[in-house]
């Protein structure tokens, strides 16, 4: 049996738990993070670990958070981006077509119009998404609202009489 861990290593372990719940690493990936990253552990210590933060609320509520701003601001950067793009292709566009008629590139300027109209589709589609995005966030907080009702009315917690009548 390994001497126990101080509290600092305690700690270091547990945010390495933490990584390798967030990464999904399998157990031989976690072994291996670990003993690269502090030392050599246990199965047994690795497994209690594991399963401890696995079934630490806090933690899971953390990456249950964290993972929806992530979705979120990455539909973000593609909107900006897109727009971005967008604004470019109006500058070339605006530029090509103020030169004389004899100078303009008839075919730059059909590929400037289709990568436009290109982009328009996806800054419809990306800006679609955002109410679909509003849509899964409700039925996900309706979800996670609806289990801790019946978490609470299972331990004998009172809330708001309304709050507990469904379809009514």
């Amino acid at each position: 049996m390994g001497k126990p861990f101080t509290k600092a290593e305690s700690k270091l372990v547990n945010e390495l738990m933490a990584d390798i719940v967030t990464y999904r690493l399998t157990e031989p990936e976690g072994m291996k993070y670990v003993a690269a990253r502090f030392r050599p552990i246990s199965r047994s210590v690795y497994s209690r670990r594991h399963a401890f933060t696995n079934s630490d609320k806090n933690v899971n509520l953390w990456l249950n958070h964290f993972t929806r701003i992530g979705f979120v601001l990455h539909h973000k950067k593609q909107i900006e981006d897109a727009l971005r793009i967008q604004d470019h292709s109006l500058r070339d566009f605006i530029t090509e077509i103020s030169r004389a008629p004899e100078d303009q590139d008839h075919d730059l300027i059909y590929k400037i119009k289709h990568d436009m109209r290109e982009n328009i589709r996806l800054l419809t589609d990306l800006g679609l998404g955002t109410p679909i995005i509003s849509a899964l966030k409700a039925k996900l907080d309706k979800v996670d609202n609806s289990s801790n009702l019946s978490k609470n009315n299972a331990t004998g917690i009172q809330g708001n009489s309304k709050s507990n009548q469904f379809g009514r």
